[in-house]
C-alpha cells in the first residue's frame, strides 16, 4: 500500500507559530498569575468599584476617577511603573501577548528570506512593520 505523506510545513509558519506560541503563553501565564492574585487583593485600580461601574456603564473616565483616584486617563504603558500592584501585571501579560504577533511576525519575515520566497516576502514584511507600528502606538484606530 501507498502511503501518503502529509505536506510538510513551511519554514516560516513553523517559525512564527512557534514564536507567538510561546511568548502568548508567558503573557497568558502572568496575567492569569496578576489576575489571581488582584481577585484575593486589592491593585491600583479598585476591584470592586470598577465592576460596578462597569456593570452601570459608567465611562472611562467617571471609572478612573472613582476607582483609581486620577482625575486623567492614564495613556500608553501605565502600569510598567507599578508592577508590585496585581492588576498592573495582569496588564503586563496582557502586552506580553499581544507581541506574539508582531515577533512571530518578523520570524516568519526571516523564515521567508532564508526559503527565498519572494512574493510572500513582500506581505510578510508590510505586515510585520504594521504590526511593529501599532504596538509601538505610532498607527492607532483611537480617535
Amino acid at each position: 500500500m501507498n502511503k501518503e505523506e502529509a505536506p510538510k510545513p513551511p519554514l516560516a509558519g513553523i517559525i512564527y507559530g512557534e514564536i507567538a506560541y510561546w511568548i502568548l503563553m508567558i503573557g497568558m501565564i502572568v496575567a492569569v498569575v496578576g489576575s489571581a492574585i488582584y481577585i484575593y487583593s486589592d491593585g491600583y485600580v479598585n476591584a470592586t468599584c470598577l465592576l460596578n461601574n462597569l456593570w452601570q456603564g459608567a465611562d472611562i473616565n467617571t471609572i478612573w476617577n472613582n476607582c483609581a483616584g486620577v482625575n486623567e486617563v492614564p495613556h500608553g504603558h501605565w502600569y510598567l511603573g507599578m508592577l508590585h500592584q496585581a492588576d498592573a501585571l495582569a496588564m503586563l501579560g496582557i502586552a506580553i501577548g499581544s507581541l506574539a504577533a508582531v515577533f512571530g511576525m518578523w520570524g516568519a519575515f526571516i523564515g521567508m528570506v532564508r526559503s527565498r520566497e519572494k512574493l510572500y516576502l513582500i506581505f510578510a514584511l508590510i505586515i510585520a512593520i504594521i504590526l511593529t507600528l501599532s504596538a509601538l502606538g505610532v498607527i492607532t484606530i483611537a480617535h
